[in-house]
């Protein structure tokens, strides 16, 4: 079978009113309909662009403006910090596209990656850890796969107590709401039980079953609030592509201050404006375990 036949048999098969695939037609007119809903949250659109904006900004200045002034090699964990920066910048983008067409809930899961791997990013910046650490890996050594494998996840652990456990140094209120941050992505990447909280409806014959994308408010927001927490995390760690010596122009560090204001802004407001502890709480952990600011420079 070649492959136009192959494809030929599939078009033949699924033709609806006059249009190959044209149920799919639903899901992408759905798509647009939710995504003109989220119009609605204009605030939260307005940062998240901000954010990407002053983002891209710093790795043009970086090929353009600082790389021309390196005098000295840069550390051998300078590119895997950017290698990691890159990959959270990436999957928070593709995240927030999954939840704007109607997804928030496997957008949801995604954030749960990129947090976790900006804390060990932070802990290695600040000498908690390293970079080969992080992954299990001696340098100076033979790779193992099953050692490696072992020692990552045993060095995950033991940052994690560091960064925002018991070893952290931060406040029982706020390890208490990190944790419980913690249980929540967990009750959705192990099982989707909170997308099976949008069926219960339907579990107790009192309403429909939602296949197509249906846009909640409510869900939206659960989505909207962890993305301003997990990239304002990733906001702290881009100062750090500086090279020693070598700063960004002073305007390129007053947008990323102010966006650094609005995050903070952002995730306050669930505890100024919704009595939730959660604002406060993360705010703090920000503060303490992401300390960089504008001049930060890459330390390793």
């Amino acid at each position: 079978m070649t492959g136009e036949e192959f494809q030929n048999r599939l078009n033949a098969a699924f033709v609806f009113e006059g249009a190959n695939y044209g149920r799919v037609h639903l899901i992408h007119g759905t798509q647009d309909a939710y995504s003109q809903e989220v119009l609605q949250f204009s605030g939260h659109l307005a940062l998240s662009d901000a954010f990407k904006a002053v983002f891209l900004e710093a790795v043009e200045l970086m090929n353009t403006y600082c790389r021309p002034r390196v005098k000295a090699p840069l550390s051998e964990h300078y590119p895997q910090f950017l290698a990691r920066l890159a990959n959270a910048f990436h999957t928070l983008c593709g995240a927030e596209c999954a939840a704007i067409r109607g997804y928030p809930r496997p957008a949801f899961t995604t954030l749960r990656n990129v947090f976790d791997d900006v804390v060990l990013v932070s802990a290695s910046l600040q000498k908690v850890t390293d970079f080969y650490k992080i992954e299990g890996i001696d340098p100076n050594g033979k790779f193992d796969p099953a050692a490696a494998k072992k020692a990552r996840k045993d060095e995950e652990f033991k940052v994690r107590k560091l960064m925002t456990g018991s070893d952290s140094g931060l406040s029982a209120d706020v390890t208490s709401e990190l944790s419980k941050l913690n249980d929540l992505f967990d009750f959705e990447v192990h099982g989707g039980r909170l997308s099976l909280t949008d069926a219960m409806a339907f579990m107790k014959g009192t309403g429909p079953l939602h296949v197509l994308p249906k846009f909640v408010p409510q869900t939206f927001a659960v989505f909207m609030n962890r993305f301003t927490e997990v990239g304002w995390a990733v906001h702290r760690l881009v100062p750090a592509i500086q090279p020693p010596g070598v700063s960004m122009p002073k305007e390129w560090a007053d947008r990323w201050t102010l966006v650094d204001e609005s995050f903070e802004i952002a995730v306050r407001s669930l505890s100024n404006e919704l009595g939730m502890k959660v604002g406060d709480a993360y705010a703090e952990f920000i503060k303490v375990k992401f300390p960089f600011n504008a001049g930060a420079v890459f330390p390793l």
